[in-house]
């Protein structure tokens, strides 16, 4: 019996080879639809955007800077939210009066209290060459008038960060000032009400070089104060005069060295700040105010620790409608961002919420909340790779429709049941195997396996001591030998390390298969000239690899019954073609079988897709998709080739994505665009051929893909590595 192709279902475990069998049980008519996220503006290549309802109709614009290739602004941009939800095309709006204007910081306030925002930016007089504040009046409906500049004879003008400036009415006659850093002072720009400045009043920080600030009232006496976070992750207090100076500054707690923002985080009227560390790792700390300046309790909440960074201020609103104030921020991971979510539990400490992918590493800085769609419930928007912006719709209780990310370091990825229950689980593998527990919900738990166990290149999943547990066996490093590997499992996700076989021979892909009919699974595993099968000889343990020559080294294969008769085979790929082995029963095969191919293939898949009862194989050659419909006797039809939308990344994987009672195809693929690749989906008609493909975008650099019902709705998801730092599941809608 061909165990690889009908799978063994009292052992729990999906083989390399796939049957249709194995997932038409999830049919009942659909269409197949992974999210991606709904993106606007492409193209408009914003530099720094803020969340502003500039037309005043009750919904979250955005407003960003357009820059030179000097980094100096030479515009303004201006997404206007719209009815149906997202945004409409970018009002470009030209800058002149001031010279070498930063993008940041830039400031979007009602200067004049007309009631209409208006846009203040930092620069140089065209004359003079002087500091200066430049405010544009707006209109009211996404557009501004002319700049009205204000000299700034002394004070100099603010350091190029956007948390570096904030505004209130600091010295209580009813207009809006400026206050901020420039050095080791905070300067207080009064606003005299029209959208010009009188003088910088000033007030030292004394030792304390500040690298953010934020402005209000946190010891409830009416007046603004200013608080500030240090390089060094010190959070500094300046009480405000109410006259456009402060006291010296106090240190009132630690954990920021970049954004900070007040908000009401707990029961009662007192300010709180949210701390932003940039990175190493990045991390969110709360600060609980307790009306008095002073900050006694304090949470602190990491990101992964493969986060490099936070770019962009977080955003603290009530994400899941229950009152409370959340935290969304925005990281981001090598060539890629993810969106991380914590919810409020009412008395300012959180609960970790989902983290969300985002949609490829942008050069935009901004993080928005509004409800967008005018649903009542909450999104958030951000940059996207491709110059424009990209929305995570919300579901109203704090999480989003978007693709689930968990924080796991690897290169490869297999799905099995290893925990003893049904949801699908991840195994990963890279530098140290990892078992991502499946939580029933698209989303995982990710634990550490024994460190005896090791597998460096894609292992071989089977229940090789027959105790009804999912066990896996792959290359490995043992105390400086190169072996095979076997990590026993013990049933609730711990393993134990078994035995390590083929010593000192240089090993690449492991699979599993019953070679010689015992009714126990051997290994089979690529070799520097072929592929050797390591016959189980009881209890997990196996002897050493009968060779078999391939014209290739380290071979991708695939192990199934070729030709129908009870007795596992090997299809290789070689520089000629797939050659298929058909096996003897005893652990030897036959002279190959060759089916010449049009291009080299790297990838293999099993399955059969004419549902004709004979194994066909799915290759990745050159930038196509190409299928071999199987005789039944080791040998196959004339290639069929499907285009890609780029080069092939990862092994193809079979499921009835669409659900219509026909197998279907995915593969990853890199288009070397932006470190952004693609999943390509093809659909079976159930002969054979496929339509498509359909394309669905990853947010990064891909390296593996699996498929299984991850959030138990009966139809079949895909999970990925990103950029080998994240584990990211995309639900099938």
């Amino acid at each position: 019996m061909d165990k690889n192709f009908v799978g063994v279902p009292a052992m729990r475990f999906r083989s390399f080879a796939l049957t249709a069998a194995s997932f038409l049980s999830l049919a009942s008519f659909a269409h197949a639809q992974f999210l991606n996220l709904p993106q606007y503006d492409n193209g408009a290549n914003i530099s720094v955007f803020v969340n502003a309802d500039i037309n005043n109709d009750g919904k979250p614009d955005i407003v960003g800077t357009q820059i030179n290739n000097d980094g100096f602004l030479t515009g303004f941009t201006v997404l206007l939210a719209t009815v149906a939800g997202g945004f409409g095309p970018p009002v470009n709006i030209p800058f002149t009066g001031l010279d070498n204007v930063y993008s940041q910081p830039f400031l979007v306030a009602d200067f004049n209290d007309d009631g209409k925002l208006d846009l203040a930016v930092f620069g140089k007089d065209h004359v003079t060459g002087q500091n200066a504040v430049g405010v544009m009046l707006g209109n009211g409906d996404g557009t501004f008038q002319a700049v009205k500049e204000t000299i700034i004879a002394s004070g100099g003008n603010p350091s190029g960060v956007n948390c570096g400036t904030t505004v209130a009415d600091f010295n209580g006659d009813g207009k809006l000032d400026i206050a901020y850093l420039s050095g080791a002072t905070v300067n207080v720009l009064p606003g005299k009400g029209d959208g010009t400045f009188s003088p910088p009043v000033a007030t030292s920080t004394g030792t304390s070089f500040l690298s953010c600030i934020t402005s209000g009232d946190f010891n409830n006496d009416k007046k603004p104060d200013v608080a500030g976070a240090t390089a060094g992750g010190g959070i500094l207090m300046m009480l405000g005069h109410g006259n456009g100076t402060f006291a010296s500054p106090l240190v009132v707690g630690k954990g920021g060295d970049s954004t900070l923002v007040a908000a009401q985080l707990n029961v009662g009227s007192n300010l709180d700040l949210v701390a932003v560390r940039r990175d190493d790792p990045p991390s969110i700390t709360v600060l609980l105010g307790d009306g008095t300046g002073h900050f006694p309790t304090t949470h602190a909440y990491n990101g992964p620790p493969q986060g490099s960074g936070i770019s962009s201020p977080p955003v603290v609103r009530d994400l899941n409608g229950d009152g409370h104030a959340d935290i969304a921020w925005l990281g981001s991971a090598g060539h890629s961002e993810f969106v991380n979510v914590l919810l409020n539990n009412g008395d300012g400490s959180f609960t970790q919420g989902k983290m969300y992918n985002g949609d490829g590493l942008s050069s935009t800085t901004g993080f928005l909340a509004g409800d967008l769609s005018g649903d009542g419930k909450i999104d958030l928007a951000f940059g996207n790779n491709v110059g424009g912006i990209s929305v995570l719709d919300g579901n109203g209780n704090g999480t989003f429709k978007g693709n689930f990310t968990v924080a796991a370091e690897g290169q490869g990825l297999r799905e099995g049941l290893f925990t003893g229950d049904t949801k699908p689980d991840l195994l990963a593998w890279g530098s140290a195997p990892l078992l991502l527990v499946g939580n029933g919900d698209g989303t995982f738990t990710v634990e550490t396996i024994n460190s005896a166990c090791s597998s460096s290149a894609s292992p071989a999943l089977g229940d090789f001591n027959l105790d009804g547990n999912l066990d896996f066996a792959g290359v490995g490093e043992f105390d400086g030998v190169e072996a095979i590997g076997v990590c026993l499992n013990n049933g609730d996700g711990t393993f134990t390390a078994g035995g390590h076989f083929d010593q000192g021979i240089q090993h690449g892909l492991t699979l599993a298969g019953d070679f010689n009919n015992d009714g126990k699974l051997d290994i089979v595993t690529s070799d520097e000239h072929g592929f050797s099968v390591l016959l189980n000889s009881g209890d997990a343990n196996f002897e050493s690899g009968i060779p078999t020559a391939v014209s290739a080294n380290l071979p991708t294969f695939v192990a199934s019954d070729f030709n129908n008769d009870g007795k596992d085979d090997i299809a290789a790929l070689t520089s000629s073609g797939v050659a298929v082995f058909l096996g003897k029963g005893d652990g030897t095969f036959e002279a190959p079988k060759l089916t010449a191919l049009p291009i080299a293939g790297t990838e293999m898949l099993v399955a059969d897709l004419n549902l004709d009862g004979k194994h066909d194989l799915i290759l990745a050659t050159g930038t196509n998709l190409t299928v071999l419909l199987g005789k039944g006797d080791g040998t196959f039809q004339p290639a069929v080739s499907y285009p890609l939308h780029g080069g092939p990344l990862t092994q193809p994987v079979i499921a009835d994505f669409n659900r219509d009672g026909h197998l279907d195809i995915a593969i990853g693929v890199t288009t070397s665009v932006n470190h952004v690749d693609l999943v390509d989906v093809f659909f079976g008609d159930g002969t054979g051929k496929l339509t498509g493909p359909t394309t669905f975008r990853v947010g990064g650099p891909l390296s593996a893909l699996a498929t299984a019902d991850f959030n138990g709705d009966k139809k079949p998801d895909l999970a990925y590595i990103l950029d080998g730092l994240f584990v990211v599941t995309m639900l099938n809608q």
